[in-house]
């Protein structure tokens, strides 16, 4: 007699699926998802800290959206979890290009603000902090094999840029926030992950 297989088998990982292939830490653990929170906390940080040059109920609106992309990523990373593609461990190569990218960031952040205090525009220094995160993620696409970081770092550079020229430093930081948060949800879904094959 044939067996019947059972139902509670796990499948392969496609994408916007909610099972890993084989080999993936679990959700807890994951470093990307892990990874994830520090972005989370970057979107929020933008907007909370910078929404005060709107109007009240834009800056009412727009800290309210991000609280709910954040909520919303926070399920789909850990509650409702999606297959976010094939995991490869971090290499010693890539936990040494994470840290001098943290540094690099930290000093070009320090450098550019003394500038633009020289300068007398210190007022733009929320966009020269958009833009500078940007690059730091650039090196991650590479270093962590994860495609999201291009898009994500290349962002964020150009809305730093915008703001640098424009002088709308504190608009473009709140904009910023929330297409972080907006791009950090979409990765959560899966929409990041590579096909198989």
């Amino acid at each position: 007699m044939a067996s019947i297989e059972p139902r509670s088998y796990t499948r392969p990982m496609e994408q916007g699926t909610r099972t890993d292939r084989a080999g993936t830490p679990p959700r807890f653990v994951d470093p990307r998802r892990i990874g994830a929170l520090a972005g989370l906390v970057g979107a929020a940080t933008f907007v909370f800290s910078y929404a005060g040059g709107l109007d009240d109920a834009a800056a009412v609106a727009v800290q309210v959206l991000v609280v709910v992309i954040v909520v919303a990523t926070l399920g789909m990373l850990f509650v409702r979890p999606r297959g976010l593609g094939r995991f490869v461990p971090p290499s010693r190569v890539a936990i040494g290009v994470y840290l001098l990218c943290v540094v690099g960031e930290l000093a070009l952040i320090r450098v550019g603000t003394d500038a633009l205090v020289d300068a007398g525009r210190d007022e733009l220094r929320p966009a020269l902090i958009v833009l500078v995160v940007g690059l730091h993620f650039l090196p991650f696409a590479w270093a962590f094999h994860e495609r999201m970081f291009t898009w994500l770092g290349a962002m964020l550079v150009a809305l730093g840029a915008v703001g640098l020229l424009t002088a709308a430093a504190e608009l473009v930081a709140v904009i910023a926030g929330l297409a972080m948060g907006g791009m950090l949800l979409a990765y959560a879904l899966g929409l990041f992950a590579r096909r198989a094959g």
